[in-house]
Parts: structure tokens; sequence; C-alpha cells
């Protein structure tokens, strides 16, 4: 008898062992503030609900649940102006998560490299810097394929794309940041001219999604959400 009761008893150690953690033991994912910087695509121009249908929301979606979105993308921006409009409200909200996408509006209006480097360096070192967030820089997509830039050589555009994605990276290599590389996705976006929206150059509804889940694939693999 008192042997049976001993195998009963290991018997129950052994099941709970085996079991896992009990379920009210297993934490859910935290809630993160999110922090978006940008010019018009973060806004969701282009799209027929941007609020809903923008790059930016589609990607907060995906986060945990309860999470902040401070959207700070104001259309126009080059990244000289997220310095002084965007930066500092980015410190205050104490972010987890912070994605900046700003180089097409300096690129498409001939800032200087030396210019734009030195305004995305600001931003990202102070961000990596002064706040615990991870922070996510994507580059130039291939604008060969956007029609807003039709009118520039192929081999001009792709030589200067080239080189300030180069600036782009040294960046985020030198501060520490993660880079989304836009430009690899160039074979894509030639056979999906439905991803460009009816102006030829901001991305359509269908192309912000796929910006989100580009965003969120690096997000992933770089496991980057506490």
């Amino acid at each position: 008898m008192r042997l049976e009761i001993i195998l009963v008893l290991a018997g129950v150690v052994l099941a709970v062992s085996c079991s896992g953690p009990p379920a009210d033991l297993v934490r859910a994912p935290r809630p993160l503030v999110y922090v978006a910087i940008g010019a018009s695509d973060a806004v969701g121009i282009g799209a027929a609900d941007p609020a809903r249908d923008g790059w930016v929301p589609v990607l907060y979606r995906k986060l945990p649940l309860d999470s902040r979105l401070v959207n700070l993308g104001i259309s126009g921006s080059l990244a000289r102006d997220a310095v002084v409009q965007q930066l500092p409200v980015a410190l205050d909200a104490d972010p987890d998560l912070v994605t900046i996408w700003l180089a097409v509006n300096d690129f498409a209006a001939q800032v200087p490299l030396e210019e734009y480097t030195a305004s995305l360096d600001q931003l990202v070192g102070t961000l990596t810097m002064q706040t615990h967030a991870r922070v996510v820089v994507a580059n130039i997509p291939d604008l060969t394929q956007v029609p807003a830039f039709g009118g520039v050589p192929p081999d001009a555009l792709e030589a200067a794309i080239e080189r300030w994605n180069a600036a782009i990276a040294d960046v985020v290599d030198r501060h520490g940041a993660v880079l989304v590389d836009l430009y690899s996705y160039g074979a894509e976006l030639a056979g999906r001219p439905e991803l460009v929206g009816s102006d030829g150059f901001h991305p359509s509804a269908q192309g912000y999604r796929r910006l989100a889940e580009v965003m969120w694939a690096t997000i992933e693999a770089q496991h980057l959400l506490p």
C-alpha cells in the first residue's frame, strides 16, 4: 500500500513537470510605446483611409494589445525638419520602438547628402543615446519603379540612390540601429504596380500594407520587441 502511494505521488509530480507552467503564470507581451517619425507616408497619404490603412497604423495593430501609438509624421517633412519638430516629442514619449522613414523627400528635393546625413545622424544618435527604444530606419526604395521619377535616367537614379543608401546604412550601423532595406524589394515593386498610389508617388493602401509587412518582418527577425 505504501509503495502504491509513492508511485501515485511520483506520477503526479511527473505530470506537473511535463505540462509546463500554469496558464496564469504565462506572461502576455507587455504593451509598448511606438513612435513613428516620418513624412506623408507616415501620415498615410495615398490611402483612402489613412488613419486605418497607412503603414504606421497597420504596423501598430501588430504590436501587443494596449500598446500606444505616437505618430509624428508630417507631410512634406525633411530630415532637418524632423530634428526640430518630431525629435523632442519622440523623446518625451519615452518610446520602446521607433521607426524612421525620412529619405525620399530629401532625395527628391536635392538636399545635399552631407546635410541629410547629418540630420539623420542627429535623429538616430539622440534616440539611441537618450531613450531605451529600439530604432528601425528604412532606406530609399527602388525609385526607378515609381512613376513620379520616370523623367530621371535610370542609371543616374540608381547611382544616386546607391550613394544615399550607403550613407543611411553607415548611420544605422554607427548607432546600433536596425536597417530595413526597402531597395532590395525593387523587383517586387516592378511586378506589382498596384503598390504605388494613383498620384504615382505615394504607396497605395496595398503598398502600405506591404510596407508594414516588411517592417514587421524585420522587427520579428531582429527580436526587437521585449
